[in-house]
Order: structure tokens, then C-alpha cells, then sequence
């Protein structure tokens, strides 16, 4: 299937741009998702896995490919690690409930608009060092943790769910992340939930991300099944 050319709409009207820059920044508002923000041009030295990822059309409504300068921080945000460049200034508590990060070289990502206000739904296919078991394993061993970045701090609960159903030997997982952001009266609450399929050192994600800390609404639950088992098969077959 080919990417959709022209600029899609989210449900409630705005558009979608072709630039998943934009994109992510006006449905994302106040930095939620730090594919905002990107610098220099991503130099892959692993295999290109655009073969192995699902196109624009395969999102209940099409999304926009994000830049390859920019999957660096999608993946950040997905598993929990330090955006690039943030490493040295970003301390986790307890240190060994650091996620394990996920190389951008050669991965491919896409976003799209969920059906709820600044959700949206990602893919990435991506090519990995650490086995998913042992990012089931750290994720249980920490249900909470404390990131600290230049200064701000956010409270990180991990949940492990029931996986998956797997296929032709593919792992699966299912992670979800509430992330509480900043002190006060007003703290900001994003949540996230990952289905998560590998097989051979290739790792398939679909993500939904939403502003609050309920239940994911059910017509976007059916909608990221769907995408995660469309993300499988393009992956792996």
C-alpha cells in the first residue's frame, strides 16, 4: 500500500500535516510527545526496514510518516528512555529501572490521529539489541520510577498486561506507562499503551498515547489491535 499523499483529517476536522513535525506538536500540545523536537539528519547504519512497516493507509485514519531525524525521539518516547541528546541530563530512580534504548538506525515510524482529544497512534518497526524479555522483566521489577530532567521531575507507573496473541513465533508484550509530570496543583497526566511484537532482533510497536490517566476508549482499543496485528504482519510475514 502506498502513504497517503494528501494532508488527512483527524476526527475533529483539523488536518493532519505531511510533516509529522507539525503533526505531533498540534496534537500533542505543551511537548507531550518530544518528536517535536529534532537536529541533523539521521545517518542509518543497520538495514532500512521500510519493507517491513505499515504504510499511512493501514490507520483507521492515515497518518503521516515521521522524519527520520525525529524517530530517534518517537522511540524515546515509546519505551520510556531518554530522548537523544538528554542522556547526561536526565537521572532515573531507582538507576536500574532504565528502560532499554531502542536504536533508530534503519527503524520506521509512523503517526496518525486517535479518535479521542491529543491522542494519537504510532508504529515503529525497529531493529533491537535487548531480547523483549528482558524489557517485560525490568518493566515488572519497576512499577514505578522517577525521571529527572533538567530539572523536572515526572512519576512513571508501569503496568505489564496480558500479551498479545503471538504468531508464527513472534514475542509478544503489552506495557502500559502513566506518566505524572510536574508538582503542584495542576500535574500533567499522559498515559500510553504498547503492543509490542520481535522475532529475529526486529521489534514492532503500536502505541496509543492519550492526556489522562483512564481506561483507553474502546473504539481506539479496537483500533490499535488492529494496527498491531497489521504491524506483525508486515513485519514478520
Amino acid at each position: 500500500m502506498t502513504p497517503a499523499t494528501a494532508s488527512p483529517r483527524t476526527p475533529s476536522g483539523r488536518r493532519l500535516p505531511a510533516l509529522v513535525l507539525a503533526a505531533a506538536c498540534a496534537v500533542l500540545a505543551g511537548g507531550v510527545l518530544s518528536a517535536c523536537s529534532v537536529g541533523g539528519d539521521a545517518q542509518p547504519s543497520n538495514p532500512d526496514l521500510s519493507s517491513r512497516s505499515v504504510s499511512a493507509s493501514d490507520f483507521p485514519t492515515p497518518a503521516s510518516p515521521i522524519p527520520p531525524q525525529a524517530v530517534a525521539n518517537a522511540l524515546a518516547d515509546i519505551t520510556g528512555s531518554p530522548s537523544p541528546g538528554q542522556g547526561s541530563n536526565t537521572e532515573i530512580s531507582p538507576s536500574e529501572c532504565a528502560p532499554p534504548p531502542v536504536s533508530a538506525d534503519g527503524a520506521v515510524a509512523f503517526l496518525g490521529p486517535g479518535t479521542a482529544e491529543r491522542s494519537t497512534l504510532t508504529t515503529v518497526v525497529a531493529h533491537v539489541d535487548t531480547p523483549l524479555a528482558e524489557v517485560v522483566r525490568r518493566a515488572e521489577k519497576c512499577p514505578e520510577l522517577t525521571t529527572t530532567t533538567f530539572g523536572a521531575s515526572s512519576t512513571v507507573t508501569t503496568e505489564v498486561l496480558p500479551a498479545p496473541p503471538a504468531r508464527d513465533g513472534v514475542e509478544t508484550a503489552t506495557i502500559r506507562r502513566t506518566i505524572l509530570t510536574g508538582g503542584g496543583t495542576v500535574p500533567t497526566t499522559t498515559s500510553s499503551l504498547s503492543l509490542i511484537g520481535e522475532r529475529d532482533g526486529v521489534r514492532v510497536y503500536a502505541e496509543y498515547r492519550w492526556p489522562a490517566a483512564g481506561p483507553v476508549p474502546a473504539e481506539d482499543s479496537a483500533a490499535l489491535d488492529e494496527l498491531f496485528t497489521k504491524a506483525v504482519s508486515a513485519a514478520f510475514g
